[in-house]
């Protein structure tokens, strides 16, 4: 499984309703895509705390295939990049995945929050003691975690989809206002 996301940042005057409209007639085009887990549709917003104004959804994916036929196939990214310009990917290598006790749909907020392997320690010492606590920690509010590695810096990238509000200014972690999660097959 692979993570990925993307951020286009806008002015600080942008209106965000044009982003939550596009995703209102839009998102339901990633229903059912090959290959996907899960996309959320995430944005933050200066006037709710945040640092600027942004949209940056994030994926999982199942395979490499359903990610390559999105990245370059002629639907999917090819319309971020006709709309926003083409923005560089950040993408990691899933490590796990949990479910919580809450479906894609109850969805409303996207924490991210990264943390550093230990330096000169092999990941198969260190990997899990990041991961499990994550992973198996799940909350009421939790509709899925996922804990990814980005193998070029060797940190960890610990996602929470959850019911929960968006606390798009605090300092510990990013937080997003999901939109909506599209699902796969």
């Amino acid at each position: 499984m692979y993570a990925m996301q993307y951020f286009v940042g806008l002015p600080s005057d942008y209106a965000m309703s044009t982003i939550r409209d596009r995703v209102r007639r839009t998102s339901h085009l990633m229903d059912g895509f090959a290959g996907l887990e899960l996309k959320a549709y995430a944005v933050r917003e200066k006037a709710r705390g945040a640092s600027r104004n942004e949209y940056a959804p994030f994926y999982v994916w199942r395979d490499v295939d359903g990610m390559r036929s999105f990245c370059w196939g002629e639907t999917g990214y090819s319309a971020i990049v006709r709309d926003f310009g083409r923005q560089p990917i950040q993408d990691w290598t899933v490590a796990g995945v949990t479910q919580g006790p809450h479906g894609y749909a109850d969805t409303t907020s996207l924490l991210l929050r990264t943390v550093d392997l230990p330096e000169g320690i092999a990941p198969s010492q260190c990997l899990e003691a990041v991961t499990e606590p994550f992973l198996g920690g799940t909350d009421p509010d939790t509709v899925a975690r996922v804990a990814a590695v980005d193998v070029g810096t060797w940190r960890v990238l610990l996602a929470e989809l959850s019911t929960r509000p968006a606390d798009e200014g605090a300092p510990d972690h990013t937080g997003y206002e999901v939109l909506h999660v599209a699902a796969g097959p």
